[in-house]
């Protein structure tokens, strides 16, 4: 019943005042002879059936451009930000009265729905695509429509596309975000083969080009000789670490730590990563994003065993240390712990990912937080307090050493927030 209920032309505005028109001219203007009434009717079914045809015209034209348009490529889309999926139809100016327009539906077989947002330029419709979670999208459902400005007529009809397209959380500020304390690279051991990459505590003979500001001038004021500082030839310990994401609905700025640990390597040389609701796990980036892509469409009840299962085959392979990414849920930290308890002696730090992080406030009267709920704006589901987490991270005290909080908004990371009590 849909492609009937799509090409009825008439919406029920339209059908309303085409039967009061109808009405008017027969009652009134016709039996009761009222030529006013009469020429009003007949002028209101003119209106109707003008916008009428020109939804026929749009709808018609819409629709032979848009068989004609297709996304290209592969491409990289990020939750709940327009861009540009490059799907352009033409669609002329000169159609008066008519408005077109396209969503992205999910008809349950294995689509995704996304907000729509259609740009003009140069005389073609551009989609602007925002979906609501991250996927691996091999289908979409388009939903065309092309009504007119007074809503009372529209055509609509649904066409379906194959593409390969990849949805990964949103970066925000993350990308300023200092690596954790877990991730970050060091120069520790000293090495005469190395590269010079270490801090500066070498000397050696000045030499034309070397910045003046290296310069050692108290030795120069001593010996007469210029010298220059120059950084320590030494070499980074590495050492093998893995990450873990555990889904959950609320885990979308979480993720999107993953995607910048993964696309930053801040793991490592040697490193691997997993997540809720994919079999497997990935030691390169590409394979990791669409790792990251798929945990989006996990289940709740695909989670269970996967966590302890991967922590124990990464502990037989020699890996010595786990950044554990928990979403703020309850119910998450609630199903790492039971996880990660009784494992082996690898190194655990959970890392959070909120959209911001509220200031705390003092507890203020009830009256006074009634009035609040009703005249401001509520605190949004992704935004937390320092002691909110807190209390969260103490809850599954034992789960690892540390607990860190990064802050997509502004790209602040807590480094620990439980002071070294984890």
């Amino acid at each position: 019943m849909r492609p009937i209920h799509g090409a009825f032309p008439l919406t029920r505005t339209g059908v309303a005042f085409l039967i009061l028109f109808a009405l008017a001219v027969w009652f009134q203007g016709v039996l009761h002879l009222d030529l006013v009434l009469l020429v009003a009717g007949l002028a209101g079914i003119l209106v109707v059936v003008s916008l009428l045809l020109c939804t026929f015209l749009g709808a018609a034209f819409l629709s032979w451009r848009s068989k004609r348009a297709q996304t290209p490529g592969l491409l990289d889309l990020e939750t709940k930000t327009p861009q540009p999926t490059g799907y352009r139809v033409r669609y002329p100016r000169w159609i008066p009265f008519t408005l077109a327009q396209w969503q992205w539906v999910d008809d349950g077989n294995g689509e995704t729905a996304a907000a729509i947002t259609i740009e003009r330029q140069a005389g073609e419709f551009v989609e602007m695509a925002a979906p609501q979670r991250r996927c691996i999208v091999q289908r979409v459902v388009r939903r065309f429509a092309v009504r007119d400005l007074f809503g009372l007529s529209e055509i609509a009809w649904r066409r379906t596309e194959t593409v390969s397209l990849r949805v990964l959380p949103e970066r925000g500020m993350l990308a300023q975000m200092p690596p954790p304390a877990g991730m970050a690279d060091g120069d520790d051991l000293s090495d005469v083969y190395a590269e010079p990459r270490g801090d500066r505590i070498e000397m050696r003979q000045y030499a034309p080009g070397d910045p003046l500001r290296m310069v050692l001038w108290k030795v120069y004021a001593r010996t007469n000789r210029m010298m220059v500082r120059t950084p320590e030839r030494s070499v980074a310990e590495r050492r093998k670490g893995c990450a873990y994401l555990v889904a959950s609905p609320n885990d979308d700025a979480t993720a999107a730590v993953a995607r910048i640990a993964i696309e930053r390597g801040l793991l490592g040389d040697d490193w691997c990563f997993a997540a809720d609701g994919v079999d497997r796990h990935a030691t390169e980036r590409e394979e990791a994003l669409e790792i990251l892509a798929r945990s989006g469409e996990a289940e709740t009840t695909e989670r269970d065993g996967n966590l302890g299962a991967f922590l124990s085959k990464m502990e037989n392979e020699g890996y010595q240390f786990c950044i554990l990414l928990l979403p703020p849920d309850a119910e998450a930290w609630a199903h790492a712990a039971t996880q990660v308890t009784g494992t082996g002696i690898m190194r655990m730090q959970i890392l959070t990912g909120v959209e911001a992080v509220q200031p705390e406030q003092e507890a203020a009267p009830a009256w006074k937080e009634r009035l609040t709920k009703w005249f401001l704006k509520p605190k949004a589901d992704d935004e937390y307090t320092l002691d909110e987490l807190r209390l969260l991270a103490t809850g599954s005290a034992g789960l690892a050493a540390t607990a860190g909080v990064a802050e997509r908004r502004t790209g602040h990371l807590f480094q620990d927030i439980l002071g070294g009590r984890g």
